[in-house]
């Protein structure tokens, strides 16, 4: 049963290390500014998303629902949302529009954050299975189930490839994008669950065309581990422990090809992380499992983890001179070496690249020809 899978990613996700890949947000450097000419107290951070108010730019990331468990924890998750004036995705709702017993775990959030950005969420294969009638009535309920500002599709080749019970149906997909375009008055997300997006993946968005892209790059939680541990097999998996674009070189990748809005997430795990995708180009940063993590424990906890992100993100954008989300759009940010072999090799232009472009470029070959003259 559904149900049953949902409470199974909850236990896993909570009680084994099931992160893996590298985000490579160690590898820029935000630079610092003795000289910032403003107050901690003039920095403000919020921003404006699908016509919401942030108090600053963070959504709590896809978790869970069709389950009492899972109620508690979204319910938890929404009046914090709602207190904080922040975003928040639901899980895939696939579950309660097949079992509609279950929708009250969804719900919950709409009665809980009755104000706060929510995001509707379904699966790419089911979607790419459903009729032109089907889909118009599954994206309705969606919307309609917690009241959301906005409706995610995502996408999760690497998990469904991996899940005892997957369904790895990717054909058609995009051709399902552009009827939910047609068909909904909310803005359209695509997002990753945690093996990115490259620039290829993301032209063919922007040609839908949809409003956000949510890259959910490697470093975080990988539903490889999590659909392997539950398949009590994990050999299989241990080729593709590693599988997907960190999230790093994802927001470069994204942003390079795409003028619609990136949030960040995947290996996100504080607030400089967050301020660090927001300066090499995201325009806001997520979380799921620290905020899993941290409904399990309560509400307290929840409201601790938040106000620490905040203040961390706060910090940086002080020690950067950035009064508004768009100072820090601006900083100054450093890469290492291997994140700008990455970019050179794979022709990404973006902020970590523009002014250096030409010059790292001969360098970088140089440098992968003796690698592969050493082999």
């Amino acid at each position: 049963m559904i149900e049953n899978r949902k409470d199974e990613h909850i236990k896993i996700a909570a009680s084994n290390d099931v992160e893996e890949g590298n985000s490579l947000f160690d590898e820029v450097q935000l630079v610092h500014n003795a000289l910032p000419e403003i107050d901690f107290d003039d920095v403000n951070p919020s921003v404006s998303i699908f016509g919401k108010r942030l108090s600053f730019p963070f959504i709590i990331g896809a978790l869970t629902g069709g389950t009492e468990t899972a109620e508690r924890i979204n319910g938890t998750l929404a009046r914090a949302a709602e207190e904080f004036g922040i975003g928040m995705y639901v899980g895939s709702q696939r579950v309660a529009i097949v079992r509609p017993e279950t929708a009250r775990s969804f719900r919950v959030v709409k009665d809980n954050a009755p104000s706060a950005l929510k995001i509707a969420n379904l699966g790419a294969p089911q979607v790419s299975r459903l009729s032109e009638r089907e889909l118009i009535d599954w994206v309705n309920e969606a919307v309609d189930m917690i009241n959301a500002d906005a409706l995610a599709i995502h996408l999760n080749p690497a998990q469904e490839v991996f899940q005892p019970e997957g369904e790895p149906w990717f054909r058609g997909v995009l051709s399902k994008l552009r009827l939910i375009r047609r068909i909904t008055n909310r803005p359209l997300i695509v997002k990753e669950v945690g093996n990115g997006i490259s620039m290829e993946v993301a032209k063919m968005l922007a040609e839908v065309p949809v409003d956000a892209i949510d890259v959910a790059g490697s470093g975080g939680t990988s539903f490889i581990v999590i659909e392997s541990i539950r398949r009590r097999d994990t050999s299989e998996s241990g080729v593709f422990r590693n599988w997907g674009i960190p999230t790093l070189l994802s927001i470069c990748e994204t942003s390079s090809v795409y003028d619609g809005l990136v949030f960040a997430s995947g290996g996100v795990r504080n607030g400089l992380d967050g301020a660090k995708a927001i300066a090499v180009g995201a325009d806001a940063f997520s979380m799921s499992r620290p905020m899993l993590l941290s409904a399990l424990k309560g509400y307290d906890t929840v409201k601790d983890t938040i106000s620490r992100i905040m203040w961390e993100f706060k910090v940086a954008m002080f020690l950067t001179g950035s009064r508004t989300i768009n100072d820090l759009k601006k900083a100054p940010i450093v890469a290492s070496l291997p994140v700008l072999l990455w970019l050179i090799q794979r022709g990404v232009k973006c902020k970590l690249t523009m002014t250096m472009y030409d010059t790292w470029r001969p360098i970088a070959s140089i440098l992968l020809s003796k690698l592969m003259s050493n082999d």
